[in-house]
């Protein structure tokens, strides 16, 4: 699913670091912008938690971005 140029509540999402303001206000799952590791064009996650949290965090992920159009 391309996200970049999807919209939530009139915001556009036109980077990884819009996208990652995003996932954190309104997901509560917090992630690093691509960018800062010189590709936009992804975001990096931590696992360094239980999968049962990684879970919650990816399902989060999913119903956030299922709110874009």
């Amino acid at each position: 699913k391309k996200i970049f140029g999807m919209k939530f509540n009139g915001k556009e999402i036109r980077s990884s670091l819009d996208l990652t303001r995003f996932l954190i206000e309104e997901t509560n799952v917090a992630v690093v912008p691509g960018i800062a590791f010189g590709d936009d064009n992804h975001l990096r996650l931590s696992y360094a938690t239980s999968m049962e949290n990684i879970q919650k965090g990816l399902d989060r992920i999913e119903e956030g971005i299922s709110k874009l159009s």
